[in-house]
């Protein structure tokens, strides 16, 4: 018999026990204790008990008869196994909603999630069952970024791993593929969307990227070297740039924007924007939003999603390339 099933046949028994277990009874009970000496036998024994209790096993001594004069060994159930989890609605709903998230794929490590919600499916209590019959009320978009990219991502992040990667930015078109090294700080979820927030080596400053848009795998600048490669500044804030907005990202020279909005947006425009950017409310109940572009493409787009409730002031050229863009979408619905 090997070490691993005889420290397993020790605790059977003396979990199974309902009064305390000689020397002599564990000798002539156990496989691989009954073969040696006396003498051996207590050696083994006690490093056995001492392994044990160092993984947290509860050995108990205690007295045999009343006098005392040999004691006898036990573990007590109610400190070995772990007490029953009573969840409360509130924490089993929040049970659920994890379940969902990680078996949509939304998240990364989703099967180690899926596999521990799994386990604690009995305590879910009557009519729990395994987390996976809970009715489908709530679904969730899969998950736009490569598991692996995402992965390698949060180890180089909690490692401080400097890392490498093609990367597609936001532009005209498609944008342009180039490599970037990053040195990742955090990750963050925003509506659907992974993100990686770190330094970036080509633009010498912090950036975000936008994890569905690496192109290639992520690999450590020094693969078979070990961390950390940088040191996260010790007043970056994670939740400082997960409110990055889709024209702050890459690419060009940044500029200042002025957009007014109608009364029946403004309001809206100012809760959402206005702890952000400078916002001006207007006699009517209108507002002008002032606000920093670095990717005039993704801009546009959001001005124009707002259709006659929006109205670009300056720059001048941007304004131009607003009228144009109206331009080409009344001629494509067959305008004049």
């Amino acid at each position: 018999m090997n070490k691993v099933e005889r420290l397993i046949d020790l605790i059977a028994m003396l979990l199974q026990a309902k009064r305390p277990v000689t020397l002599e009874q564990i000798r002539k009970s156990i496989p691989g204790y009954d073969q040696s000496s006396m003498a051996s036998f207590k050696r083994m024994f006690e490093r056995d008990k001492s392994e044990l209790r160092e993984m947290g096993v509860p050995i108990e001594v205690e007295p045999v008869d009343a006098l005392g004069e040999e004691v006898g060994y036990r573990i007590p159930k109610e400190e070995y196994y772990l007490p029953e989890i009573d969840f409360t609605p509130e924490e089993k709903v929040a049970l659920l909603l994890v379940n969902r998230l990680s078996s949509g794929e939304l998240t990364p490590f989703s099967r180690e999630a899926g596999a521990a919600l799994e386990k604690l499916s009995p305590d879910l209590g009557e009519g729990g069952g395994s987390c996976n019959t809970a009715p489908p009320r709530l679904r969730f978009a899969p998950m736009r970024e490569r598991e692996e990219v995402l992965n390698r991502l949060w180890q180089a992040a909690v490692e401080c791993r400097t890392v490498r990667f093609v990367y597609r930015s936001l532009g005209k078109g498609k944008g342009k593929a180039r490599e970037r090294e990053l040195d990742p700080y955090g990750l963050y979820l925003e509506r659907g969307s992974w993100y990686v927030v770190g330094f970036c080596h080509l633009r010498g400053e912090i950036r975000s990227f936008r994890v569905s848009r690496i192109e290639s795998e992520v690999d450590f600048m020094r693969p078979d070297g070990e961390g950390p490669d940088f040191a996260r500044p010790a007043d970056f804030r994670l939740e400082e740039h997960a409110r990055i907005l889709p024209w702050e990202f890459e690419e060009g020279e940044p500029y200042t924007a002025k957009v007014r909005f109608s009364p029946r947006m403004a309001w809206q425009v100012e809760r959402d924007l206005g702890d952000v950017y400078r916002f001006e409310g207007m006699p009517d109940g209108g507002g002008v939003l002032e606000v920093t572009v670095r990717n005039e493409e993704a801009f546009l787009n959001w001005v124009l999603s707002y259709a006659e409730d929006a109205e670009v002031f300056s720059p001048a050229e941007l304004r131009e390339k607003v009228r144009r863009r109206l331009e080409k979408i009344v001629k494509s619905l067959g305008g004049g």
